[in-house]
């Protein structure tokens, strides 16, 4: 979705001046920001209160410029601007810097390339799911959407050790809906949607809830990301898919804190959006029941599906350290090992030669194979059950 133009309007509302002119007259500069501290308006009454920095993403529009304009000018405004973030340079005034920043900023955000099929949408308290959702924007050049809570979330409100903070309240209670922010006025356009947030209690924040009951994913590819200490995203994405009917929901991924972009390339390498990855699915037959897996774009990985692709080959798995399952293969696969932190689902090569499917998490130097679609690390768990256990791999 092409983002709101707005730049014939702000090069119109800014025509009075311009970064050039305020650098080169300083001093008519400050005697604006003089008579705009002291203008007889309700504004100008609060510009004590008026200091707060700017969010990183607060979305500025040409209504801001006017209102920075006619305030700077010592003009009414047509709405308290009390708490509005228009310290761009956070040096704790409005000045005219500060609307040439402001200009800037629309200008920058103002999209004149075609439109995108692809949105990553991200709720993040302490910065680490964004941090994820950053590198996806990155690697998709997709459009870009943060949600914001309408009560802005505390340190206190996600105090896990306190019963009664709000974080706690809502978690425990489904129908909790918390108010957003500025919220998207629609998604019609987009085909796919990464949601990212961090896991709360072992489930979505229920602000993510919100979210989802807000528009129509009846024919979108939704994509969950998460990020969390330990806890896997299974539960959310149950959760998701129970919520609102989506027309095609992906295996997301959960992330630790320290996940960096090439963790995010990965596994954004792996998933079906990219071409020649379609049929990159692994069938495993375990006790009766027959799995999925998505295979991760490594050599060692298409190795195995093409050997798979003459006949099937049946492995048993011995239970070792009480979060794995490790058997040895009838043949040597291509190493390229790297230190990983595994999570339940995840298929790794270990030595070359012998496979490892993780019901838990461990970290070590591995070769990834892939990741078990659709699966929580609880029902891995009572599924492989105790002991040792005989899969049937197939292509």
């Amino acid at each position: 979705m092409k983002k709101i133009c707005l730049l014939l309007m702000s090069i119109a509302v800014m025509g009075f001046t311009s970064c050039g002119a305020v650098a080169e007259n300083s001093t008519a500069s400050a005697e604006v920001t003089a008579v705009s501290l002291s203008a007889p308006n309700q504004a100008a009454a609060s510009a004590s209160e008026n200091t707060e920095a700017a969010p990183s993403r607060y979305t500025y529009t040409a209504e801001d410029i006017c209102n920075l304009q006619d305030f700077l000018l010592g003009k009414p405004t047509e709405e308290v601007l009390t708490g509005k973030p228009y310290d761009l340079d956070r040096d704790g005034r409005w000045d005219t810097f500060d609307l040439c920043l402001m200009r800037s900023e629309v200008i920058r955000n103002t999209d004149p390339a075609p439109d995108n099929d692809t949105l990553v949408v991200c709720f993040s308290r302490t910065g680490n799911t964004e941090k994820i959702a950053d590198y996806l924007i990155e690697l998709t050049n997709a459009d870009s959407y943060f949600i914001e809570a309408a009560v802005p979330y505390t340190d206190a409100d996600i105090k896990y050790q306190d019963n009664n903070c709000r974080a706690n309240k809502e978690q425990n209670d489904k129908t909790v809906r918390p108010e957003i922010a500025d919220p998207l006025n629609s998604i019609d356009s987009y085909d796919t949607v990464f949601l990212g947030y961090p896991i709360w209690w072992g489930e979505e924040p229920r602000i993510i809830d919100t979210f989802l009951e807000s528009y129509d994913f009846s024919d979108k590819t939704v994509i969950p990301f998460c990020t969390s200490g330990s806890s896997g995203i299974g539960t959310s994405e149950k959760n998701i898919s129970e919520l609102v009917t989506i027309g095609n929901q992906l295996e997301g991924r959960r992330f630790p804190a320290g996940a960096g972009k090439d963790d995010v390339k990965a596994w954004y390498d792996t998933l079906p959006l990219n071409k020649g990855n379609e049929d990159m699915k692994l069938k495993i037959s375990v006790n009766d029941t027959d799995l999925t897996a998505t295979l991760a774009d490594s050599t060692a990985a298409k190795e195995l599906a093409e050997k798979l692709k003459a006949e099937p080959v049946t492995v048993t798995l011995n239970e070792y350290g009480g979060f794995e399952k490790v058997g040895k293969l009838p043949w040597p696969l291509t190493r390229t090992d790297e230190s990983i932190v595994t999570e339940a689902g995840d298929i790794m090569l270990y030595q070359g030669d012998q496979m490892t499917i993780f019901y838990n998490s461990n970290s070590w130097s591995y070769t990834k194979l892939g990741h078990i679609d659709n699966i929580t690390a609880e029902e891995l768990a009572e599924l492989f059950g105790e002991g040792n256990i005989t899969v049937t791999l197939s292509y």
